[in-house]
C-alpha cells in the first residue's frame, strides 16, 4: 500500500510540473563558440579578410514562437539586441579562432543576415531550434565582387521552458553552423586569394 501510495505522489508531482501557459520572451543576443564552432580544415593558403560589414536584411524582426505542445496557445519571442552586432561577432570570432586574420587589408566580407527565427515547443520541458541564415559576399578594396553564396546553419537544443541559456546556444550553435558551411567551402577559400582590384 505504502508503495503505491508514493507512485501515486510521484506521478502527481509529475503532472504537476506540466506547463499550462507560455508568455512572451525577450532573448538578448550573446555570442558565445559552441561545439558546432570546429576547427578548419586544411590550411588556408590566404588567411586574411578585411573588415566584416553585417547588415540586416529581414522584414519581420521577431525571433520566433513559443508554442505548447497540447494546446493551442502561442507567444511571440523578441530581443532587444542588434542581431547584427551579434553575427558579427560570431563571424569575427569564428574566423579569427580558425586563424582567418580579420584586419583592414584583404577583401571586405559583406554578409546580410537573411533570417534569425527561433521554435521553442514546450510540455514538461522545451526543445529549442534556430536557423541563421547568412548571404556572404567578399569585395576587393576597391569594392568590385568577387564571391558570393548564401548558407543556412541550425541549432538545436533540450531544457528548461523559457530558458534564455538554451536560447543563446541555440541561436549561437545556428549561428556557428553557418560560418562553418562559409569557411568550408571551397569556392570561398579560393576567392581569398583572388580578390583585389
Amino acid at each position: 500500500m505504502r508503495k503505491l501510495s508514493l507512485t501515486v505522489l510521484m506521478s502527481l508531482g509529475l503532472l504537476g510540473c506540466a506547463i499550462d501557459r507560455v508568455d512572451p520572451l525577450n532573448v538578448p543576443l550573446v555570442y558565445t563558440p559552441t561545439s558546432s564552432a570546429t576547427v578548419l580544415t586544411g590550411v588556408l593558403s590566404c588567411a586574411t579578410i578585411g573588415p566584416i560589414e553585417v547588415t540586416d536584411g529581414r522584414r519581420d524582426k521577431s525571433l520566433g514562437l513559443r508554442t505548447m505542445e497540447t494546446k493551442p496557445l502561442k507567444a511571440s519571442v523578441s530581443t532587444s539586441s542588434d542581431a547584427t552586432a551579434w553575427v558579427r561577432q560570431g563571424v569575427d570570432s569564428y574566423l579569427s579562432h580558425n586563424g582567418i586574420k580579420v584586419q583592414g587589408s584583404g577583401p571586405k566580407l559583406a554578409l546580410t543576415l537573411n533570417q534569425l527565427l527561433t521554435t521553442e515547443s514546450v510540455y514538461h520541458r522545451a526543445s529549442y531550434t534556430a536557423v541563421v541564415s547568412l548571404t556572404a559576399e567578399l569585395k576587393s578594396p576597391g569594392g568590385k565582387s568577387c564571391w558570393q553564396g548564401t548558407f543556412d546553419g541550425k541549432g538545436g537544443n533540450y531544457g528548461y521552458a523559457g530558458s534564455i541559456e538554451n536560447y543563446q546556444e541555440t541561436l549561437n550553435g545556428a549561428l556557428d553552423a553557418a560560418s562553418v558551411l562559409l569557411t568550408s567551402t571551397q569556392s570561398f577559400r579560393d576567392a581569398l586569394c583572388h580578390c583585389s582590384d
